[in-house]
């Protein structure tokens, strides 16, 4: 019993650690900016941010109260943080007793160390807002994966779950995608015995692109052709405030639903964007450790990676020792430039960064649970670095885990080290 429990020990640890810092951090109140959407469902029309009104209507047909509202979030990060905890878990017991198993801990507790750990989703400005649950699903996705051994079965499952994020937020696309991606790739490429012909490789390759294909056909109808039976946001506001006494941010409604994109973009994007630039840029000075590690360790992927000779060609989809085909780990790394919409046509950099690095941190543990051969000699390399210099490591842990975790907008350090530096500036440069 000992020896299973020894054997099972990491998610339980993350869970009581992540729940209890939930706990130390627990936020009042949901924000208001996102609260209303709590109360629509499909009775408005077949439109995106509707999906958990719809599922709490199930529950509070005839009135949704605050508390309620606030009840369910509170168990949803709890069971976020159970599906966090899990499949960082699974990923740290598929690599023990490897040469990479110190390298994933520490790749791990830099991120939990993070202002993008997490803990960013219910910080003051993030709490109830829907990236909670897109990252939820999509971690339910990730770990039915881990079990599934029908490749079928599991794409049928990823593209239902992908349908799902992006009814709850089509924002999905430009966030989290890129993991459910890197699960696409992962499914339709990657046995760990090598079994499988080219043949039938090539065949869930293009089953498993024509699944995202039609998750982007989604993503276009809730993006582009979608709209809820209200004429204005004054009716939407006051029909909705029969039934729930949950803030109704009439702004926000007008963005999403009475203006166009160019109308949203010219008073929000282009609002101060001159700030947003500049701290943007503080945030990733101050995210320098992180930045450093997750390109040492794409970089050491890439060297890695099966080379085109591997094949007739560089799309060759032969693999060799529990490698995925060659050009797929490029395709994954790629995978992350899908976040440019997302920082050009919003305001929100904050939640996006946060976003990001969670999608860093999972696309990596990810591969290490399929035990991927060109990610675990990575991560092999990372412990070999981290024997060499831990006190490099250790600065690491204490320099992250002095930030606050990100707001909506941004990361609360940033202007106030950049104020700082400006200060000590004129210091010794006085006007």
């Amino acid at each position: 019993m000992i020896a299973k429990l020894r054997k099972h020990y990491h998610a339980p640890l993350l869970f009581l650690l992540l729940a209890f810092g939930f706990l130390c951090t627990l936020p009042d109140e949901l924000h208001g900016w996102n609260s209303g959407w709590y109360a629509m469902d499909y009775s408005l029309g077949l439109d995106s941010r509707l999906f958990i009104g719809s599922l709490l209507r199930l529950f509070y047909p005839d009135f949704l109260s605050a508390s309620s509202v606030y009840a369910f979030v509170v168990l949803s990060v709890l069971v976020l943080l159970a599906f966090l905890s899990y499949t960082l878990g699974y990923g740290l017991k598929r690599v023990e007793g490897t040469e990479g198993f110190t390298g994933l801990v520490a790749l791990t507790a830099l991120y939990l160390l993070s202002p993008g750990s997490p803990a960013y989703l219910w910080s003051t400005e993030n709490m109830g807002r829907f990236d909670l649950y897109l990252l939820l699903v999509t971690l339910a996705a990730g770990i039915a994966c881990f079990y599934l051994r029908s490749v079928p079965v599991c794409l049928i499952v990823l593209t239902v779950c992908g349908v799902i994020a992006l009814s709850i937020h089509q924002g999905y696309l430009f966030t989290f995608f890129p993991l459910l991606f890197t699960l696409f790739l992962l499914t339709a490429g990657h046995t760990e015995d090598g079994e499988g012909s080219p043949r039938q490789l090539r065949l869930y390759l293009v089953v498993s692109f024509l699944c995202m294909g039609l998750l982007a056909a989604v993503f276009f109808y809730f993006q582009f052709l979608s709209h809820i039976r209200a004429d204005t946001c004054e009716e939407l506001t006051a029909a909705l405030s029969v039934r729930t006494d949950l803030a109704l941010n009439e702004s926000a409604f007008r963005y999403e639903y009475f203006s166009g994109m160019t109308e949203s973009v010219q008073e929000l994007v282009l609002n101060q964007p001159g700030e947003r630039i500049r701290y943007g840029i503080v945030t990733l000075l101050l995210l320098s450790p992180l930045a450093v590690l997750y390109g040492w360790f794409w970089k050491q992927v890439l060297k890695a990676a099966p080379g085109p000779g591997m094949g007739k060609h560089f799309g060759s989809v032969e693999r060799k020792n529990g490698c995925l085909p060659s050009f797929f780990y490029p395709c994954i790394l790629l995978s992350q430039l899908l976040f440019l919409p997302a920082f050009v046509l919003t305001i929100d950099w904050g939640r996006w960064f946060g976003a990001f690095l969670t999608v860093q941190t999972l696309q990596i543990v990810f591969l290490a649970a399929k035990k991927d051969a060109v990610a675990l000699s990575a991560l092999a390399s990372l412990s070999a670095a981290v024997h060499r210099h831990p006190l490099l490591f250790l600065c690491a842990a204490v320099w992250l885990g002095n930030l606050r975790k990100f707001q909506a907008t941004l990361l609360p350090d940033a202007p106030v080290f950049f104020a700082s530096l400006y200060k000590l500036f004129r210091i010794f440069v006085p006007e």
